[in-house]
């Protein structure tokens, strides 16, 4: 029965004791943030929104996308004048604008990844590198993942290290 009591003591004592917590040797990362973040990410993203198949997909889902509110806003300002077939009509040609634009969606997206995963391949060795340097160097003994975690103060730079490793690896990737 001791050791019951003995346990919330020790949590709370462990969480709000100002000596008994500390953070030291803790840090994390957003590995997603540095592979995005470096400036060959966004020397590549931009070269991809440049390019001309790029360019294609999202002005035809844009103007798509226009079509079919023009089409929704005439079904709105107009249904009481028009015919049961005619707002058939409408509605059908909403939907199969919706659908075009959600497959345009899904390409643009596929060669958003594709370029994501290019980037992270390239990447990888020179992540590691920074950051088992930055460990050693900072004597980090616990690096945690941010997307495992709720939340964090990403403006404390002792714990948040990702701005630090992407200017590290821009530094690297310069030589």
């Amino acid at each position: 029965m001791k050791k019951i009591k003995f346990i919330p003591l020790f949590v709370s004592a462990l969480f709000f004791g100002s000596t008994s917590f500390s953070l030291e040797g803790v840090a994390v990362i957003d590995y997603n943030a540095i592979f995005l973040g470096t400036d060959l990410a966004r020397e590549r993203i931009d070269d991809l929104r440049d390019s001309d198949d790029y360019k294609e997909l999202t002005e035809e889902a844009s103007s798509k996308d226009s079509e079919r509110l023009k089409l929704a806003e005439k079904l709105k300002k107009e249904e009481s004048t028009l015919s049961d077939a005619e707002k058939e009509d409408i509605v059908k040609k909403v939907q199969t604008l919706f659908q075009s634009i959600q497959l345009l969606s899904q390409q643009i997206q596929a060669k958003e990844q594709e370029v994501t995963q290019k980037l992270q391949a390239d990447q990888a060795e020179v992540v590691q590198k920074v950051v088992n340097e930055l460990i050693k160097a900072k004597k980090i003994k616990m690096l945690l993942n941010a997307q495992a975690l709720l939340a964090f103060d990403r403006s404390d730079d002792k714990i948040n290290l990702t701005p630090e490793v992407v200017d590290l690896i821009n530094k690297e990737q310069k030589k």
